[in-house]
């Protein structure tokens, strides 16, 4: 489909051929890396949030002028992971946003007519609900990211950062790291949230199968929803919110996503130019993220029936001013993120304590940083 509604029209207009080498995403560092150690690689690249910085760095990336960003129009909070040093070096193709889903009927049935403010709510909101084989929240099985993702998510609506601006310092073991982790801690030993609380993979995910009546969800959840359980997917069948600042602030939703970067070893920059500007027209973005059920990073999109359908993505799109709660900041992030997962669960199954945790974790980040040095 993507062939042939958003690189044929490019094709046709320009004469320009485009191939795709489409590349496991586990694998996709590794190919990177081989590809540029050998001279041979991809004119346009597209990669996640949290890789932008460290390709950058790096010099693999080529910087993308002021002048086509602003045109953009797009909201700062989607652009902030496509800057390494002031300048910019992605752009965001398509988003993967999360905030919390829950089901009417259970908040109904305990007198709950509102989603919670504040995080001290969603805890309290999450011990009322847990009872009767239903766990309040489901924050920690996986259907919306790892244990890693998890703790940023927090990290941001207690108001913390990953890294200093300069992406030099760490800043993910202060004390809203601390905050962060504690909840968590708190909410498994209260019950509202079920560190074992897992549905075998191929299945529907606990909120699915209303095991949970809150949720973590992501909007490419959507697709999923329609073709297992299609029930929830009808109008008011699940309603959504953002988290709740822990600390007097905004609510936040996550971000991740698709962004797009042009070699700086690519041959054919006018041309891998000219494309990344298609791709990111209004008419292509819409249809692009229509298809793989993800979010366009604009609301400014003609209108398209499978994005205007899907309650997740209306919702995405009509609060992206709060996705600021992101991955990575620094480039040294590619030596830390995979770690950073085994560190976040070492808390969680109480191997290690929410101090030796952030401790571990300011280790890491100082150890990775230090070698860009």
């Amino acid at each position: 489909m993507l062939d042939e509604d958003v690189i044929a029209p490019f094709t046709e207009r320009t004469g320009v051929t485009v191939s795709v080498d489409q590349v496991d995403w586990n694998k996709l560092n590794e190919k990177i890396s081989t590809g540029i150690a050998g001279g041979i690689i991809a004119d346009l690249i597209m990669t996640g949030v949290g890789w932008t910085q460290p390709f950058a760095q790096k010099g693999i990336f080529a910087e993308i002028p002021a002048d086509f960003i602003e045109s953009l129009g797009f909201d700062e909070s989607v652009l902030a992971p496509a800057r390494f040093e002031g300048r910019y070096y992605s752009l965001p193709q398509a988003l993967d946003l999360r905030f919390l889903g829950y089901h009417p009927e259970m908040f109904e049935a305990k007198g709950i007519t509102e989603p919670p403010t504040t995080m001290e709510e969603l805890a309290d909101v999450a011990q009322e609900l847990t009872g009767d084989g239903v766990v309040g929240l489901d924050y920690l099985s996986g259907s919306a990211g790892g244990a890693r993702q998890a703790f940023v998510f927090l990290l941001y609506a207690f108001g913390g950062t990953m890294f200093s601006e300069d992406g030099l310092t760490a800043t993910l073991h202060e004390e809203p790291g601390r905050l962060a982790l504690q909840w968590m801690l708190d909410q498994m030993d209260s019950g509202a949230i079920d560190y074992d609380l897992r549905a075998p993979e191929g299945q529907p995910s606990p909120f699915q199968q209303r095991k949970a009546a809150m949720s973590l969800v992501a909007t490419g959840n959507w697709p999923t929803w329609q073709q297992m359980t299609p029930e929830l997917c009808e109008e008011g069948a699940v309603g959504v919110f953002l988290m709740p600042p822990g600390a007097g602030g905004k609510p936040v939703m996550f971000q991740g996503g698709t962004f797009i970067s042009i070699s700086s070893l690519s041959q054919n920059k006018d041309a891998a130019g000219a494309f990344m500007k298609h791709m990111l027209d209004p008419e292509f973005l819409g249809i692009a993220n229509a298809a793989i059920g993800k979010v366009p990073p604009t609301p400014d999109i003609p209108a398209n029936d499978e994005i205007e359908s899907s309650l997740l993505t209306r919702f995405a799109l009509e609060n992206l001013e709060y996705a600021g709660a992101t991955e990575g900041g620094t480039a040294a992030y590619m030596q830390i993120r995979t770690n950073l997962d085994g560190i976040t669960e070492g808390c969680l199954t109480r191997k290690k304590s929410v101090d030796e945790t952030l401790e571990d974790m300011k280790s890491l980040c100082d150890d990775a940083i230090s070698r860009l040095r």
